[in-house]
């Protein structure tokens, strides 16, 4: 039996729909599904040791973009995409009290967003997310 009433699963599925459709739109589940299984084990070693956020060299948007603008765009759809779903998560681990276990996925984004790392925090949103899916279910 579920701790939710029906009108609760019903707008929590239309808020998931919506979160599906967005991170889907970014191919992250494609991304999830072929390297998941593969990086999980060795995720799960460097969050233990305390390194999993370390910084890797990485191709910068001025490098792949043709222009300042394009970079300037690039940068501004990031950020705006970053923010609107960090504040998506935010609100939706506040609203499931027993999602609490889910915060520190959520601040790892806040982090990213706060750093200036864009796509790196909507990863991070992602993985929150996820995680704020599956305490739901129980």
């Amino acid at each position: 039996m579920s701790d939710y009433t029906q009108a609760e699963l019903q707008e929590m599925e239309a808020e998931f729909a919506a979160m599906d459709a967005e991170f889907g739109a970014m191919g992250l589940e494609e991304m999830d599904s072929e390297f998941g299984e593969a990086f999980a084990e060795l995720d799960a070693e460097l969050d233990a040791a305390g390194i999993s956020d370390l910084d890797f060299d990485t191709a910068s948007i001025a490098e792949m973009a043709d222009n300042d603008y394009d970079v300037q765009f690039i940068g501004n759809f990031l950020r705006n995409k970053a923010k609107k779903l960090i504040a998506t998560i935010v609100r939706l681990v506040r609203r499931y009290g027993k999602c609490a276990k889910c915060m520190p996925k959520v601040l790892k984004a806040v982090r990213y967003f706060k750093a200036k790392k864009y796509a790196s925090a909507i990863r991070a949103a992602y993985d929150a997310y996820r995680c704020i899916r599956a305490c739901t279910k129980k």
